[in-house]
């Protein structure tokens, strides 16, 4: 080998300072070990600092065991926190130098949920907004707009949610203009946890649809929920409550107002850094009519991210009302497919 090194030269090289290289060490199932500073282990990967490979990620599936000379806080399945120094153990454990927070000093990886978690971000309101627009002129002439918002606030008790939707379409025909979509919906909903799983809600809904003759339909609700999937990367939560489901049609001087039982479910899969899905479906029954029911579901969103800030994404709503306004039929289904942005 001209002008260089040899790999065994390199590799002999690597591995006389790391073994001289004081902080930490990670011992892996297969043997190898990985000498550095331990920094952090979060959503099952250790993230190791060493001199001459940089920062190094590795599946915690992957480790034997591991050792730090500086202290690491050690967040533990029940809750408790312990911040030691802590020494190679056998294959799944580690040793720590004592603590006042648990009686033994042998721990195993698996309770261990995290390593120097960052500190949670304070609690502020998120949001995101997204809009499509069409126009046409020519053989057709048509106008349309569809725009898309929702905003949260998530602490460690509690979770707000608000959302909105609106859509028009006209389309001219000879001199006259013709409506074909006018419709608009706001949603409210306040979550009140217990723990990691359960929880309380309340919610509430407004929404009008001329081209249905729906003047309007306002739902207030309440119940409770439960998580029964609860990932980094996955979500499924069942809810079950009652509401008030109250409806005016425009062909109707008369209005109707039902008890009804909830249902529902809500459901998010982030499948890559690109690609995530949301959906939600909700069964309104009234309580003294099981045929008489509405089903909707707010949000089936797949979006796609471009960068931090702008994505794209297909929503689709959907209601099916047993009882529509006379002369129309039961299920409505709008889709929107838009660009939008994270603020």
């Amino acid at each position: 080998m001209k002008n260089g090194f040899s790999p065994l030269v390199i590799l002999g090289a690597v591995l006389i300072i790391s073994v001289s290289t004081p902080g930490g060490q990670v011992v892996l199932k297969n043997g190898d070990r990985l000498t550095g500073t331990i920094t952090k282990m979060t959503d099952g990967t250790i993230t190791v600092n060493t001199a001459m490979a940089g920062t190094v990620e590795i599946s915690m599936v992957n480790v034997k065991t591991i050792s730090s000379e500086k202290p690491l806080q050690l967040h533990l399945k029940d809750g408790t926190v312990v911040t030691q120094p802590v020494e190679q153990d056998a294959e799944g454990t580690i040793k720590i130098a004592g603590s006042d927070v648990i009686d033994s000093k042998v721990l195993r990886l698996g309770n261990v949920t995290a390593i120097n978690p960052p500190k949670p971000e304070a609690p502020r309101w998120k949001g995101d907004l997204s809009a499509a627009m069409t126009y046409t002129n020519g053989n057709t002439n048509s106008e349309a707009y569809a725009f898309s918002g929702n905003l949260s606030k998530r602490t460690a008790q509690d979770l707000i949610t608000l959302s909105g939707n609106i859509a028009k379409r006209k389309e001219k025909s000879g001199d006259q203009d013709i409506t074909t979509e006018d419709w608009w919906i706001v949603l409210g909903k306040y979550d009140y946890f217990f723990g990691e799983k359960k929880y309380l809600f309340g919610e509430g809904r407004y929404e009008s649809d001329d081209i249905a003759n729906l003047d309007r339909r306002i739902i207030i609700g309440a119940g409770g929920g439960y998580r029964l999937i609860k990932k980094p990367t996955q979500n499924f939560s069942a809810e079950f409550g009652v509401a008030e489901v109250y409806e005016k049609y425009a062909t109707s001087d008369s209005s109707d107002s039902k008890l009804s039982l909830r249902l529902g479910y809500i459901y998010d899969q982030q499948f890559n850094k690109v690609f995530s899905l949301v959906h939600n479906l909700t069964y309104y029954p009234d309580i003294e009519d099981f045929g008489d029911y509405f089903l909707t579901s707010t949000s089936t969103e797949l979006r796609a991210r471009i960068n931090d800030h702008l994505f794209t994404n297909l929503k689709i709503l959907f209601d099916y009302d047993a009882t529509p306004a006379e002369g129309k039929g039961n299920t409505d289904v709008k889709y929107m497919f838009g660009l939008g942005v994270n603020f």
